[in-house]
Parts: structure tokens; sequence; C-alpha cells
């Protein structure tokens, strides 16, 4: 079956680097219908603005976002009673990493960055702010051409379910399991990843989300 799908690598408001493929899919056959970074912006609103136009230019089957889409529940309600955690490190605090950031550490060797932290909250904050704007319902995102599913993903994992550890060393590679030959830097590769996980997901080729992640917010896993 024949998905089209658009991926996001999230960068911050004024860097630059925020990347987005849209991408038509049949199995890993790749067929690029855009590619396309995010200006430069010198303020929020512009930078909130554009990702919002974004979103609502295609009809596509599905988006999939490389950023947090929550905070750590124990950090916002003080009800929250987090599940155990068997690990070293702060990957255990509940404080600074949500359980799904912790399932994938245990399940795939992943660390994945906080999502409050300064590097990755200001990520988190324009995920955020999306859905204040739109109607999230997870994981559907009511657009105005239509309610869209809409995922959470990891690049790094993706690029390990292919089969390629220290993936940003390996474009070429990558870029050759979807039949595609187009120049693109780190950020491209990471949307056109998030694209292909959006298609996988909706094939059931993925991880659906334990009980303990239900309320916190869930990271799709690429599961081949």
């Amino acid at each position: 079956m024949t998905r089209t799908t658009l991926g996001i690598d999230l960068g911050g408001c004024i860097s630059g680097n925020s990347a987005y493929a849209l991408i038509e899919w049949t199995g890993f056959k790749a067929k690029t219908l855009q590619l396309f970074k995010e200006p430069k912006h010198k303020d929020s609103l512009s930078c909130a603005d554009f990702l919002k136009d974004v979103l609502t230019q295609h009809t596509i089957d599905a988006i999939a976002i490389d950023a947090p889409f929550s905070l750590p529940k124990a950090l916002i309600d003080p009800n929250f009673k987090p599940s155990l955690r068997e690990a070293n490190g702060e990957i255990v605090n509940p404080y600074l990493f949500r359980y799904c950031d912790y399932w994938l550490y245990s399940t795939y060797g992943l660390r994945p960055m906080p999502p409050a932290g300064d590097r990755i909250g200001r990520l988190t904050a324009r995920m955020i702010e999306l859905f204040h704007f739109f109607d999230y319902q997870m994981p559907y995102l009511h657009l105005p051409q239509g309610k869209t599913p809409l995922y959470e993903v990891y690049p790094k994992q993706i690029a390990q379910a292919l089969g390629h550890e220290k993936y940003k060393d390996k474009t070429d590679l990558i870029l050759e399991n979807f039949q595609l030959n187009t120049p693109v830097d780190e950020h491209l590769l990471d949307a056109i990843l998030c694209s292909f996980c959006a298609s996988q997901v909706l094939e059931g080729n993925t991880i659906h989300p334990p009980l303990e992640c239900i309320d916190e917010g869930w990271c799709y896993p690429l599961s081949l």
C-alpha cells in the first residue's frame, strides 16, 4: 500500500535546523514530493506560524516528528505514582525522564535527552504550543484538512532498526535503503527517517504503548 507521510526533524526556533520531508512510500521505496528546511526566524511567533503552515498545507496519511510531545508526568502532577525503574544513572529519575524514555533505554540501549532539559526543552515547548493551537487527542491532530495521526519518533532508533549504528556516518547507505540518491544534510536525513517511520506505524510495524505510558506520552519505535 502507498502512504504519503510528513516527517519533521524539529529544531529550535531560530536555528534554521528544522527539516521537513514529504514522501510517498510504497514499502521501503520512497518517492520524494518535497524536502525543505525551515528558514531562520528572529522571534518565536514567526517560528510557530511557519510550523502551523507546514502542517496545514498537505493532505497526508500521517505525520511523525522528532521531538518530545510531553513532559514527565511526575514533574507536573504531584499525585502521579511512577512505575519502578531498574537502571543506573539519571534515566531512572521520573522527574527528568518519561517512562517511554526509560523504555527506549532499557529496550534498545538508547539514552534520549530529558524532555525538559535545556536543549530539548525548547522542542517540547514547540510541540505543546502546537497542541494548544490544534485539537490533539493522542494520536490524532485535528487539522483543517482532516483528523491526521501524529507520532513522536526517534530517528536514532529508526536507523538502528534498519541495521545502521552511528547512522549519521551512513547517510548514503540509508538513502539506498529507500532508493533515494538526493544529497541531504543530517537534519533532512532525520526528517526522511521520521517520514518512513510514520508509514511503518500505519503498516503495524511498531510497538504500541505499554500501560505505563498511556497517560504520559509514547515515542513509537520502528519494529521490523
